[in-house]
């Protein structure tokens, strides 16, 4: 718990939060109430009658959760609430396009906190600070302060908050003991050699080594948790892209090359066939029925991992954190807070508070821990809780300690050209897996391509501030 006090800041409440506007009732979480038929606007309930659309990530035990507790809300409010789920992809395609549409059909969603600096940039994200301190908006019992300051501050740029860490998130090593112990590796690696080695000796005709998703349409998420380990972190903005005098950080060399023939090795030599089209739901569908030993992603898969419904190694799964490099010795861990944002053009902001209060509650965090639903939350008072601690997987907990004391949000740089610096590292990515070329070719090649964009950015700039 020493840990844990190194991020958390602020103080907790034990009061309940919920909109000040909508008082709720003892209905438990997952609760199937009936909503009432068209409610009509009360003084209890000024929002009745309302309707919302929300946008979610599908076949994710959080937000499949969340969308249990809808019934509840709109019993509570009056507020009906069309809750839709889309695949990953889908989602992180449609939003930025919805956004800059202007489109006010969508009135809040989910995604990750790295995006900010793109939403921000097209105005398309509303501010909150001034529902959050508004009293006839939410109920002083909401205490956003419980939120961790160092997970909800990648949600705020320039001092304004844009978004409500839903969960703090965190990458970490899924791994399958009985195939460790079947290949006669005592523990999980401690540095990327040992991975890499472990990899290799876990390939078998049975089961692959290693897993990430390396397809071009997701692949910086897991490569950026590896090469933490390898390129040296600069600061919080710009994380291990950047130094602040707008050095690409992952082209310089030697640490370019290393990083760039690891990531070649163990792809090549110890992932499934065809990983270079791999998404996040080919590695989940491959360690839950044993054909992969490790894998490499968010700590939010975990619940699809012990869900004996889905899942065959229930009892082999197991976790744990790759510890920090020289290169890297204090943030090489991801953070990644996932958000839950409104957009500015929605009609109906006010109401559309009262869901997010609702769903970024203490009650709410409660409920979806105590469901096995969320591995990570955002308030203080809800990880810190013993009782929600000890529902949690026993690798788990001490992983995601070490992911909270050694934490990197800057999953992209919070800059607004953070967006379109993916697509050339993706390709080098998918380069290194491939293609015969040289991997120190590959990463200049990727080098100048991100120099390129940054000069026509109009780069080098003041560093930020915020």
């Amino acid at each position: 718990m020493a840990v844990v006090t190194l991020l958390v800041a602020a103080c907790s409440s034990s009061s309940t939060p919920v909109p000040a506007t909508a008082p709720v009732s003892s209905t438990a979480p997952g609760s199937s109430a009936a909503p009432a038929a068209t409610p009509s606007p009360s003084a209890a309930q000024p929002y009745a009658g309302t309707t919302l659309t929300v946008e979610a990530y599908a076949s994710d035990p959080e937000e499949d959760f969340y969308k249990t507790l809808m019934p509840a809300f709109t019993t509570q409010t009056g507020i009906t609430v069309n809750y839709v789920q889309q695949p990953v992809d889908t989602q992180d395609q449609k939003i930025p396009l919805q956004l800059s549409a202007k489109d006010s059909s969508l009135d809040v969603f989910f995604t990750g906190s790295e995006k900010i600096s793109a939403f921000t940039g097209s105005g398309g994200v509303e501010p909150l600070d001034k529902y959050i301190s508004d009293p006839t908006l939410t109920s002083s019992d909401y205490n956003f302060t419980d939120i961790a300051p160092a997970v909800e501050s990648a949600c705020q740029s320039g001092g304004v908050t844009y978004c409500i860490a839903s969960h703090a998130g965190g990458g970490v090593l899924y791994y399958n003991k009985a195939m460790f112990a079947a290949a006669n590796i005592a523990a999980p690696p401690n540095d990327m050699n040992e991975l890499l080695a472990d990899a290799v000796k876990l390939n078998t005709p049975d089961h692959a080594g290693f897993c990430v998703r390396a397809d071009k349409s997701q692949t910086l998420y897991d490569a950026f948790q590896l090469w933490n380990h390898f390129i040296p972190y600069n600061n919080p903005i710009t994380g291990t892209y950047f130094d602040t005098s707008w050095n690409f950080l992952i082209g310089i060399e030697p640490d370019a090359s290393q990083f760039g023939q690891f990531y070649r090795d163990i792809l090549q030599k110890a992932a499934p066939k065809g990983i270079s089209t791999y998404l996040v739901t080919n590695c989940l569908s491959d360690f839950q029925q044993g054909r992969v030993a490790m894998w490499q992603d968010d700590s939010g898969n975990i619940p699809n991992v012990l869900d004996p419904t889905q899942s065959k190694v229930v009892n082999d799964a197991a976790f744990w954190e790759i510890p920090c490099q020289a290169v890297n010795p204090n943030n090489c861990a991801l953070v990644q807070p996932f958000g839950i944002w409104m957009n500015a053009a929605s009609t109906k902001k006010d109401a559309a508070w009262q869901l997010i209060q609702f769903l970024s509650s203490k009650a709410t965090q409660v409920g979806a821990a105590d469901a096995g639903a969320l591995l990570t939350p955002s308030r203080n008072s809800v990880f810190t809780d013993p009782s929600v601690q000890a529902k949690l997987p026993p690798t788990f907990l001490t992983a995601e300690l070490y992911v909270l004391a050694h934490p990197d949000a800057a999953l992209l740089p919070f800059i607004p050209e953070g967006v379109a610096l993916i697509p050339a590292i993706s390709n080098g990515l998918s380069d290194l897996i491939t293609s015969s070329a040289s991997v120190s070719s590959i990463m200049a090649t990727m080098k100048a391509a991100e120099d390129t964009l940054m000069k026509k950015a109009g780069y080098p700039k003041p560093f930020p501030s915020n």
